[in-house]
């Protein structure tokens, strides 16, 4: 066969091979949608895991055991020790010894999710707008009068929650939180917490639970109640109680 004849079979079959006409363009509109569909889904999946596992990986984590110590102070006068309302299991608990164990069990129990608000549930402590009510039912309200000794003028309180952080002392300076209490974060093992109604102007000391950090496996089973004992109540006198009311961002006072 010569070479004239083989290149016009070659030519007769690239001629088959082309099914469109000359000048039509391809139709990619339904690939590339699915192609663009596929790379979505993918995307949004890798984001939300991402989402969680960055929420999960913020301090405190589910592999954080932290122990803070905290007391409850009305006017000087340090008030018997707070119990957990539950079985002591939760992830935010008080321990025999008196420490808060924080414990995250789940991602929302982390980082954002790690609040005093939520500590304060398990004690049954009221957290309202500048106030805050105990399990006996006594509510220490901003502006109302702090009890004193007899023969001393009184003096108006204010409800806050005063934080030092780990290793503090005496003449630490903790900051003041007076709104949105509930709002405030556990942020570090060791963290000293005492939820306060202290004159005007004065700040209570550190509370004695601050001994059990240096040790806080000891006796740290949690404290709970005992079927038909109630909680320990406040010995002081109760002021007028105020309902609750929601929680705004925390109100930390200049120097605190």
């Amino acid at each position: 066969m010569g070479k004239a004849s083989q290149s016009k079979k070659i030519k007769r079959v690239q001629q088959a091979g082309v099914s469109r006409a000359p000048g039509q363009r391809r139709q990619l509109g339904y690939p590339l949608a699915i192609a663009g569909i596929v790379v979505l889904g993918l995307v949004l999946v890798f984001f939300a895991r991402e989402a969680r596992r960055d929420t999960a990986s913020v301090a405190p984590t589910t592999e954080d055991v932290w122990f803070d110590a905290f007391g409850v102070d009305i006017c000087g006068q340090v008030q018997p020790q707070l119990v957990d309302t539950g079985d002591g299991s939760g992830p935010f608990t008080i321990l025999e010894n008196g420490l808060i164990r924080v414990a995250p069990s789940a991602p929302e129990d982390t980082g954002e999710g790690a609040t005093f608000g939520r500590f304060a549930q398990a004690v049954g402590i009221t957290l309202g707008e500048n106030s805050f009510t105990l399990p006996s039912g006594t509510t220490y309200t901003t502006g109302q009068p702090c009890p004193t000794v007899e023969g001393q003028p009184a003096q108006n309180g204010t409800a806050a929650l005063f934080v030092w952080p780990p290793q503090a002392n005496e003449n630490s300076e903790p900051r003041k939180v007076t709104s949105g209490i509930g709002q405030v974060k556990f942020t570090e093992d060791g963290q000293i917490m005492v939820l306060a109604f202290v004159a005007d102007g004065q700040q209570p000391p550190l509370p004695p639970t601050v001994a059990a950090l240096s040790d806080p496996e000891a006796d740290g089973a949690p404290a709970t109640t005992v079927a038909g004992e109630p909680a320990p109540e406040s010995t002081t006198t109760a002021p007028s109680s105020v309902p609750p009311s929601s929680e705004p961002a925390p109100t930390t006072e200049p120097g605190g």
